[in-house]
Order: C-alpha cells, then sequence, then structure tokens
C-alpha cells in the first residue's frame, strides 16, 4: 500500500506505521513528518520528490500540486504513471476560538492539510482517509487483515468530512470574534455521536454529540454503570452547571433539571450529608455532582441511597471500588471546566444561542437596599442561596441557611407560588432561612409569604416598577433585602 501523510499532531504515528510496516510499499511525507519518521526503515520519499519544488513562503505551500492530487483523486489505478495512493494520514494545525490575535488566527488556518484531507475523503472507494490518532488502532487492524472494506473507507471520509466541517467552523466564530462582527451564520457541528437508547420519552429518539474537545458531560468519562440516557445527560449537565458555580467544596443533588438539595461544607462527607437531607424524598433517584475528588469515605456515605449519576473530577481508587459494587450506578469523571463556547437551543425552524451564563457574585457587588442590613452569618448564606437559585428552573426561589438549601421552588408560572412552595419543602427549617429569587418580586405578597415562613434576608436582582413597595414591606417587617443587578432566569 502507499502511503501520503502530512500530519501536525504526530501523537502515536511512529507506533501505528511500525505495527504495519509489512502492509506499507510506499510512503511520501511533508517536510515536518518525512524527518520524524526516518528511523523507521520504511521506503520513505518527501513529497517534493512528486511535485519537483521544495516548501514555498516558509512552509505555508507544501502540498498543492496536480501531480499530488492527481495520486489522490484518481478513478482507475491504470490511469496515468503517477503515485496513486491507498492510505492518507492527515489532521491539521490546531485552531482554537481562544486565540488572542488576529494574526495567530490567520497562521494557524491549514491550507493544505484540508485539501488533501477532502480529496482523499472525495475518493472513498479507493483511498482510506485517517484523521486522528484516536482511530489508529482500529485502523491497524483493518490494514493488517489485508483488505480495506468500503464501508471502512467511507465511515472515515464521513469522519475527515465533519472534522472539516468543525475546522471551517471554529474559523468562522474565531474571526468574528476578532473582527468585532456579530454573527449572521453560526454553525454546530456535533462529533463523536452516540445513539442513546431513546430520548426524553421511549417513542423518541435520542443522540449525544460532542461540540468541545472534553469539556463538560459530554466528554466525561464513564467509569462505571449502564449507558447514559438522555435524562441522565441533561440532569447531569444541570448539576455539573450548578456545582461549578461554587469554589469551597460543594455538592448537588439534581432531579428533574433542578436542585432538591444543595450543600457547602469543609468536610466533603459532610456536604453530602446535608445536600441529600436537605430534600431527601426528592433526591431518590437523584443525579449527584461533587466539585472535589470523591473519598472512599464519600463512595461509603453514597453506598445506601438509590442515586442515578454520580459526576466528579475524580475518585480515589477505593472510592470506585465501592462504587462498582452498583453495577447500574453510573460514574462520570469529568474534565472540570466551564465550557466558553455559545449554548445552542433548538426551536421550531432554527436555534437560539447565547453566553454562558455566570452567576457568582461577591458581597461588594450587592446593593442593600432596606434600613436594616444582615449579619455577615446571613450575608454569606444569601451569596449561596442565589448560586442555587440561578441554576434552577424560573420562575426559581430559594430557602437556605447555614449553607445548605431548606426548601427550593422552581418552575412556577407564579413567583409568589414558588414562595409558597420553598416555605413548604422546607417546613420548620425556614425560619431563620434566607430567601434568593432569580428575578424581581413584582408585589409585595412574596415578601408577606416569606415573612410568615420566617426569612431573615432577602436576595433579588431588583428592577420592579413596584421595588419601593416591595422595599417598604421588607422595612416594615424588619427584612433586609439586598439588589444584585443582574436577573438568572433559567428556561
Amino acid at each position: 500500500m502507499n502511503f501520503l501523510i502530512s500530519v501536525y499532531d504526530k501523537t502515536g504515528l511512529i507506533d501505528f506505521l511500525s505495527s504495519i510496516k509489512s502492509k506499507i510499499d510506499l510512503v511520501y511525507a511533508t517536510s515536518g513528518t518525512y524527518r520524524s519518521l526516518g528511523g523507521l526503515g520504511l521506503k520513505l520519499h518527501e513529497t517534493s520528490e512528486i511535485t519537483g519544488f521544495e516548501d514555498l513562503l516558509g512552509g505555508r505551500v507544501k502540498t498543492l500540486h496536480p501531480m499530488l492530487y492527481a495520486g489522490l483523486l484518481y478513478r482507475d489505478r491504470n490511469d496515468g504513471d503517477q503515485i496513486k495512493f491507498d492510505v492518507v494520514i492527515s489532521n491539521l494545525y490546531p485552531f482554537s476560538t481562544d486565540m488572542k490575535s488576529e494574526d495567530e488566527m490567520i497562521e494557524n488556518i491549514d491550507i493544505g492539510g484540508v485539501s488533501l484531507t477532502r480529496a482523499a475523503a472525495k475518493n472513498y472507494r479507493n483511498i482510506l482517509i485517517l484523521t486522528s490518532p484516536d482511530d489508529y488502532a482500529a485502523a491497524a487492524k483493518v490494514i493488517n487483515s489485508g483488505s480495506i472494506p468500503e464501508e471502512y473507507r467511507k465511515r472515515m471520509a464521513m469522519k475527515a468530512f465533519i472534522r472539516m466541517a468543525e475546522y471551517d467552523a471554529k474559523i468562522h466564530e474565531g474571526l468574528s470574534r476578532v473582527f468585532g462582527m456579530d454573527p449572521d451564520s453560526y454553525a454546530v457541528i456535533g462529533h463523536d455521536g452516540e445513539k442513546l437508547r431513546y430520548g426524553e420519552n421511549p417513542d423518541q429518539e435520542g443522540y449525544l454529540f460532542m461540540n468541545s474537545a472534553h469539556v463538560g458531560v459530554a466528554g466525561a468519562e464513564k467509569l462505571n454503570g449502564k449507558e447514559l440516557s438522555y435524562n441522565n445527560i441533561l440532569d447531569a449537565d444541570s448539576a455539573f452547571e450548578t456545582a461549578l458555580e461554587f469554589q469551597d467544596p460543594a455538592v448537588v443533588v439534581m432531579k428533574h433539571n433542578t436542585p432538591s438539595g444543595v450543600a457547602q461544607d469543609g468536610d466533603i462527607v459532610a456536604a453530602f450529608r446535608k445536600a441529600w437531607d436537605a430534600d431527601s424524598e426528592s433526591a431518590y433517584g437523584s443525579v449527584i455532582a461533587v466539585n472535589r475528588k470523591v473519598t472512599e469515605e464519600l463512595a461509603a456515605a453514597m453506598k445506601p441511597y438509590f442515586i442515578e449519576v454520580v459526576l466528579a473530577p475524580d475518585y480515589e481508587d477505593k472510592a470506585l471500588d465501592l462504587l462498582r459494587k452498583k453495577k447500574n450506578l453510573r460514574v462520570l469523571r469529568v474534565n472540570w471546566q466551564r465550557d466558553t463556547r455559545l449554548r445552542i437551543r433548538s426551536v421550531s425552524g432554527g436555534f437560539l444561542a447565547q453566553t454562558p451564563m455566570h452567576a457568582s457574585i461577591d458581597a461588594s457587588s450587592l446593593k442593600l437596599v432596606t434600613e436594616r442590613s444582615a449579619d455577615p452569618k446571613s450575608l454569606e448564606d444569601l451569596l449561596f442561596a442565589w448560586k442555587v437559585v440561578a441554576r434552577s428552573r424560573s420562575n426559581a426561589i430559594v430557602f437556605a441557611k447555614d449553607l445548605v438549601t431548606t426548601g427550593i421552588g422552581a418552575g412556577q408560572t407564579s413567583r409568589v407560588e414558588a414562595v409558597r412552595i420553598a416555605a413548604q419543602r422546607a417546613g420548620d427549617r425556614s425560619k431563620g432561612s434566607v430567601m434568593a429569587s432569580d428575578a424581581f418580586f413584582p408585589f409585595p405578597d412574596s415578601i408577606d409569604v416569606a415573612a410568615d415562613a420566617g426569612i431573615k434576608a432577602i436576595i433579588q436582582p431588583g428592577g420592579s416598577i413596584r421595588d419601593d413597595e416591595v422595599i417598604k414591606r421588607c422595612n416594615e417587617l424588619g427584612i433586609p433585602m439586598y439588589f444584585t443587578g443582574k436577573r438568572v432566569f433559567l428556561h
């Protein structure tokens, strides 16, 4: 077999070629790749032997030549006497939307690699295209079998085309940003697609695609358990986004895309127990997010409960041993980084896009609007409750005390009803709790319900035409209230 190789990422390349050495007749490689393969004992040539010229413009032009592309786009091996390739290995200069400067982006736009890849993928009837080191192990088995099935070549061609589409989409997104242009078009590219058992309901088909490199739930490593369902993934993502709001050790218990309990504690085991007990009835069959390494002690504390999914940045070996005793429990190791890309949501006939929400605030940014101020402990609880309410479905109200949620009323069409539900879920624990609201109070009635429940301080965005009435009622009841100036709706 004749190989053409032009790669930026040389990970695993030498081992791959060594494993299929007996199947290789000739290798042509671009200059940088050629130098890295010199010690393998292959029949190795530079592409310049075909093109008749060395790299031009400091390496900007290497492979753009008709004689090279004739060896990629041939229909019949008997057409002409130029070298014809059977396998092409190509990956691209890394392009990131996080690059800061226009010059850096321009220099990292790959031309030759994209062209080679597209040409090889187009000719999938004759050529196998490999675009990722992740494919080398499987490709070695296929190549060593003695023949490359067309079905496999098709699959690798489709993978190549989607990689090119994703690459172009990144360029468009990155340059739009550095040019200061609002995009009038936006590409959403998913790769490494996985068919799920079903969608939100059993009669719906469901799929998971990745669009960012191993960040968040989509790129999580599953260490144990059954396959994730569509709903598991949604709940896991909500739990992850909530846990990301906390710098100190915290545990989130998530159910149907809304927290049922959240707790922050220097002792992560104590945080779990508090979060679970915040609403143990709702916690049954929940998703648990832990923003610290899961210890053996924490895994033991989880053992008595029915939990669908646990996700964390890492796990102790003994913790994994314990968790794996529950064969159906999904255990995820998540790259604990925030996805900075636009958030996409489908609507009929199109999709919406927005930048990610960052809910966290500090005490210095709060505006005291009442005569009384909160004591330091209550102020800490207010900031804690604000993080939780920002990740609860609107209209949302959160009661909290001692850095633990005591009652959550979420997903309501009436804000005062959300307060009533939070009070009902809290019961006697509402006395001495603080209250957070994800949007302004349109009327003072919510303040009355909160006061009856024993709420001692309130945090909310402000911005109602009746703010003065709400502030007046808080002053009459002696309840401190702070405005954040920031709404945190979640639909």
